[in-house]
């Protein structure tokens, strides 16, 4: 009887430890596999129009430069409005960049010099992970299009 026991425990024991390892199996949640495409698409927008942002600062100077030239009232006002949006841009990329959530699991490179803290992911479920990325998205995108028309208005004072 007890090496029946035996028998009926260590078989007991070894379809226990098959369950446990394929329920923690690598399984991909189709929500967090799009979560992790959506932030992919969100990031090359970012490195897109990185460089565009960056030079931000090069600009305010130029157009700072430039007003010293101007003695319209209405052209100085343009110029204004122009570094106003060029400050709103540089401030919500600033913002966005903050707010970047890394989706689990999802491997991703460093560029040269662009090393950045990573926080620990927010325990969300992969639908709400999808609704950040999404979210995330569709601000990039939003400033992507702010800058294209701050760039449109330098090009006007300039």
């Amino acid at each position: 009887m007890t090496k029946h026991l035996y028998s009926l425990l260590t078989v007991g024991g070894m379809l226990f430890g098959a369950y446990l390892f394929s329920a923690c199996g690598d399984k991909k949640d189709p929500k967090m596999e799009e979560a992790g495409k959506v932030h992919l698409e969100a990031m090359e927008i970012e490195e897109s129009i990185h460089q565009q942002i960056e030079g931000i600062d090069s600009l305010k100077i130029v157009l700072s430069e430039k007003k010293k030239t101007l003695t319209d009232a209405a052209a100085i006002a343009s110029l204004d409005s122009t570094v106003a949006a060029l400050d709103a841009v540089a401030g919500s990329f600033a913002a966005w960049e903050e707010s970047v959530v890394e989706v689990p699991g999802l491997p991703h490179e460093h560029h040269d010099g662009e090393e950045h803290e990573h926080k620990p992911a927010p325990d969300l479920t992969a639908e709400q992970m999808l609704e950040v990325q999404k979210e995330s998205k569709t601000n990039i995108e939003k400033i992507k299009a702010d800058l294209a028309k701050a760039e449109e208005m330098v090009k006007k004072v300039l």
